[in-house]
């Protein structure tokens, strides 16, 4: 079998200006997010992204200009509020929005994922969301004689960034017991070439005490990364909470450009590695209150 383990430098390569990029992140939970700062280091251009629910990333992606798209179904912070740098570059015309429902972002993906032209939902009938969408989503009579359903057509990124909770060095990845979103279950099996970051590499073997946990196989993932709190600032249960304080400096400055310039100079573009970053977030003090999963006041 194929070993996949790189180094994330060499992981991102994978990814070329102007993909669509499927971006596994439900607003604070569980985001690539080293490799979305690998993005921005290596300055990638008009990607368009495919998120189920948005959050820091986005906000990261569109600060730096890297993405000038985006098909998903909400961009939010929630309780940390509005992603501004994203909300600036949307009204300015820097990024174009296909917004869809969940359901229907579901139906497009597990079409991709199936090898068929669409799916159908009701997801969205009532909705503005087909005459703002004509070219992927179009209502057709139920062939069966039951109630019309909406076709969506097929999506398929051209590239998935996940992250998991362990990986072999062949790609085969692994989560905890936890909430499998759709971006999980449908997003990396619809996309062309799948990277993935994990918290550990481990033996195979330690993979096959827990053959229920492994969510992909190793012959549809491109690339593996070992990246301990690869999803900081968001959360990854049941390793760690979210950064809440991390959050809030960044919603505190994220409608000025030149503090979000410094920001993303002092986070993304100057730790050299992943133990760099680590510790200028606040190291082993920070790590710890993190894996506590303590809320900060």
């Amino acid at each position: 079998m194929k070993e996949k383990l790189t180094t994330i430098k060499q992981a991102i390569t994978l990814v070329n200006d102007g993909d669509i990029v499927a971006l596994q992140t439900m607003a604070t939970v569980a985001s690539p997010m080293a490799l979305v700062r690998e993005l921005i280091r290596q300055k990638k251009q008009n990607l368009g992204l495919v998120v189920l629910v948005g959050g820091i990333p986005v906000d990261w992606l569109a600060a730096a200009g890297v993405i000038d798209r985006l098909i998903g179904a909400a961009v939010t912070m929630e309780q940390f509020g509005l992603c501004q740098q994203y909300r600036q570059a949307v009204e300015q015309g820097r990024i174009r929005v296909e917004e869809i429902s969940e359901s229907v972002l579901n139906a497009r993906l597990g079409a991709g994922a199936r090898n068929l032209p669409f799916l159908p939902t009701r997801g969205a009938i009532g909705t503005d969301l087909m005459k703002e969408n004509p070219d992927n989503m179009k209502l057709i009579e139920d062939p069966f004689g039951g109630l019309p359903v909406i076709a969506c057509r097929a999506l398929n990124p051209d590239v998935a960034l996940i992250h998991a909770h362990r990986a072999d060095r062949f790609g085969n990845v692994q989560y905890e017991p936890t909430a499998i979103w759709p971006d999980i279950g449908i997003m990396p099996n619809a996309a062309k070439k799948v990277i993935v970051s994990a918290e550990e590499i481990v033996d195979t073997e330690v993979l096959r005490k827990n053959p229920d946990r492994t969510v992909l196989p190793g012959f549809i993932v491109d690339a593996v990364v070992e990246i301990p709190y690869g999803a900081h600032p968001t959360s990854f249960y049941p390793n760690y909470g979210y950064d809440s304080d991390f959050h809030r400096q960044w919603t505190a400055i994220s409608r000025d450009k030149d503090q979000v310039s410094d920001f993303l100079q002092k986070y993304v573009s100057t730790p050299v590695d992943q133990s760099d970053y680590l510790k200028l977030i606040g190291g082993k003090t920070v790590l710890k209150h993190l894996a506590r999963w303590e809320e900060e006041e």
